[in-house]
């Protein structure tokens, strides 16, 4: 650990430790940039809030996983699906689903760094994380989603529960594949909610599009 004199200095020695650790990742580290611009004077008045800091750069848990499904043709398919479960200190993960050829691991571990701040923002008790794959839903048939949904959720229903992640909408993530992940997730599990509280969160359906 390096000691810092002011809180810009704190700022730029974390940004510098992002770089150290994953150079390859730029929207990771432009999000940590930005974040750190605007934490400098955080860390002037309360320094031990840089080591907080610290901490959040690095996620609790990354999941990566292939989505094997059939298209209209007959012919197997393979996309990469990821869930980021970033951190739950403030309660259990909860965060959007992206769909979209320019979803992967970067993207998803950005995304991931900025709904720490988001979700802590609402007001509920709710961690943040992440997830998504690496598909373009529009050039799909209804079919062709309904069976990729599917196939996502059967494995990623292995990381998620009512109590401890919550996916809710994103980009290329609608009512109606909502409806196609909840309903393979009942299949998989008789007991889909918990103390009341539903699973599979539509809250903030807008907000996650646009990647807030």
């Amino acid at each position: 650990d390096v000691r810092f004199r002011t809180g810009l200095e704190a700022a730029n020695l974390l940004v510098a430790e992002a770089k150290r650790r994953d150079a390859h990742e730029t929207n990771f580290i432009a999000n940590v940039e930005s974040a750190m611009s605007c934490l400098g004077p955080i860390f002037e008045r309360n320094p031990r809030y840089a080591f907080v800091a610290k901490q959040l750069m690095e996620p609790e848990r990354f999941i990566q996983f292939r989505v094997a499904w059939i298209d209209d043709v007959g012919s197997p398919r393979m996309n990469r699906g990821y869930r980021i479960q970033y951190s739950s200190a403030i309660g259990p993960y909860e965060g959007a689903l992206h769909l979209g050829h320019h979803v992967n691991s970067d993207v998803i571990k950005a995304f991931g760094f900025d709904s720490v701040f988001a979700n802590a923002l609402t007001g509920f008790d709710v961690g943040a994380a992440v997830g998504g794959a690496d598909i373009n839903p529009y050039d799909k048939s209804e079919a062709e989603i309904q069976r990729f949904c599917q196939s996502y959720m059967t494995e990623l229903a292995k990381y998620v529960g009512p109590d401890l992640d919550q996916p809710t909408m994103g980009m290329g993530i609608g009512e109606k594949e909502f409806g196609y992940l909840f309903g393979q997730y009942k299949r998989i599990n008789i007991k889909s909610s918990s103390g009341g509280h539903p699973f599979l969160s539509a809250r903030n359906v807008k907000a996650p599009g646009f990647g807030v």
